[in-house]
């Protein structure tokens, strides 16, 4: 008769140093863990060399293995690992080798706490990240390819996170093929950095101890965020509570507790009897102990009713697109304040296109955010975005859902959907200095009303247009002015 299982004797696979109580299981998997090499995973150790020795002995089985697949699964489950410096995780290539749980407690300053440079085929399966305020990293992890690995692809993160402190950004993907983050909660609360750089350019450049990354440009294509993947800049420890607000020219708020200086800038969240306030960027001209004063004109805004929270400004949009070809953002939840949500770039010259950027059921939160997807298209004259896709219910832009920079956009096969938009803002922002900027072709448009398109400014726009206030289409053809 067989044993039931929950009376079978235990089987511990790799001794009683393997887990710190001696875990014991059943399910015939092979591990590598921290704690066989002297790892306490109490969060107050120093685990930075058994985590690197768990590693290398893990690189050392994959180097054996002859069908490059991993026999056995490296786990920090169940630990909180505190470490000091980078973890290298550099140049391992096979298929569906995994990464598995724990919470890595990074102190490791300047730089990033995974680099995953030059490795492939991994999955990353509940992994946790904590930048620390005093000893920031440069990110949770970076990958990219390397002069000695030209690989960083088929990979996945699923179910992974970040909070605290990353004084550039979170992630950083140079050059990645094949990745797929799913449900994944990405936070950073640090307000000059980014959440996400995905990119084909060496537009932000950053090197690896353990190899020598490439430059320029590379392939950068098929990126999926999806699952409602969380992208969030927080201000843990930059917001402050509202207790007064003047109607004044340069209205005055008392904020007790406050940390801002002169110079600084902020947006407003949550204000009662003010809403208006959540499209403004203020400037503090001067503060006190419990004050702050301001450049916003606060006597036609009505009277404050009580709460809100005044937000330190980010300085950089959360996530960074750049020479990109088939990037899927589709069911994202992206949050800023004072920035646009999603920034995609056109840093190479020579390429000035994206290809196929899809992003449906986005939800854009936050505050003072002029546009939700900006265009920074000032080093080309022509920025192309060949198929775009956005649908999104929750738009919270104040001047334009669309903004760019000083040159021209161009458009191809947009399907743009918005309904129920905060502020009722145009579609893409005005001309600058006369020019238009904005030309669309092949569009199907769904947007509050036809004259919050502006298809009019725009230099060339043919395709349907269809106003949500009464169901009615518009076929438009304009050539150009």
């Amino acid at each position: 008769m067989p044993t039931p299982l929950g009376s079978a004797p235990s089987v511990n696979r790799l001794g009683s140093a393997a887990f710190r109580n001696a875990s014991s299981f059943v399910d015939g998997r092979l591990v590598i863990s921290p704690y066989q090499f002297g790892g306490k995973g109490d969060g107050l150790q120093d685990d930075t060399g058994a985590i690197r020795a768990a590693v290398a002995r893990f690189r050392e089985i994959m180097l054996a293995s002859t069908a490059q697949t991993a026999p056995v699964a490296l786990v920090f489950s169940g630990g909180r690992w505190r470490h000091t410096d980078t973890i290298d995780i550099t140049k391992i290539v096979g298929w569906n080798w995994q990464i598995e749980g724990g919470k890595f407690l990074g102190e490791c300053t300047g730089k990033p706490m995974f680099d995953l440079c030059g490795s492939r085929g991994y999955q990353m399966q509940g992994v946790g990240f904590v930048g620390d305020r005093d000893n920031r990293p440069r990110c949770a992890w970076q990958a990219a390819r390397l002069d000695e690995s030209q690989f960083c692809d088929n990979v996945a993160f699923a179910d992974c996170s970040s909070v605290g402190y990353f004084s550039d950004t979170v992630f950083h993907a140079y050059g990645q093929e094949t990745a797929n983050h799913h449900h994944c909660s990405w936070y950073n609360y640090d307000h000059e950095a980014r959440v996400g750089i995905i990119e084909g350019f060496s537009a932000n450049p950053f090197t690896s101890e353990f190899g020598t990354v490439i430059e320029g440009a590379t392939s950068n294509i098929n990126i999926a965020l999806t699952g409602v993947t969380d992208l969030r800049y927080l201000p843990a420890g930059d917001q402050f509570k509202i207790t007064g607000v003047t109607n004044a020219a340069n209205a005055v708020f008392t904020l007790p507790g406050h940390e801002f200086q002169a110079g600084d800038q902020c947006v407003f969240a949550y204000v009662e009897g003010m809403p208006d306030l959540s499209t403004s960027i203020a400037n503090i001209l001067s503060v006190t102990a419990t004050t702050i004063t301001t450049d916003i004109n606060t006597t036609t805004l009505g009277t404050y009713g009580g709460g809100g929270v005044a937000i330190r400004r980010q300085t950089k949009s959360p996530l960074y697109i750049a020479r990109a070809e088939g990037v899927n953002i589709d069911d994202i939840y992206t949050v800023a304040y004072g920035k646009p949500q999603i920034e995609l770039g056109f840093p190479d010259v020579t390429a000035p296109r994206m290809d196929m950027i899809s992003g449906r059921n986005v939800l854009f939160e936050g505050s003072g955010n002029q546009h939700n997807v900006f265009v920074d298209n000032d080093l080309v004259p022509v920025a192309d975005l060949l198929g775009f896709e956005m649908t999104t219910y929750n738009a919270n832009a104040t001047e334009s859902l669309l903004g760019c920079g000083n040159n021209a956009v161009s458009v191809y096969a947009p399907d743009i959907r918005a309904f129920d938009m905060k502020w009722d803002a145009p579609l893409v922002d005005g001309p600058v200095a006369g020019a238009n900027q904005w030309a669309m072709y092949g569009a199907k448009i769904v947007y509050p009303t036809l004259a919050l398109t502006r298809y009019d400014v725009m230099e060339d726009f043919n395709g349907d247009i269809t106003q949500v206030s009464d169901g009615e289409s518009f076929t438009i053809n304009k050539t150009s002015l």
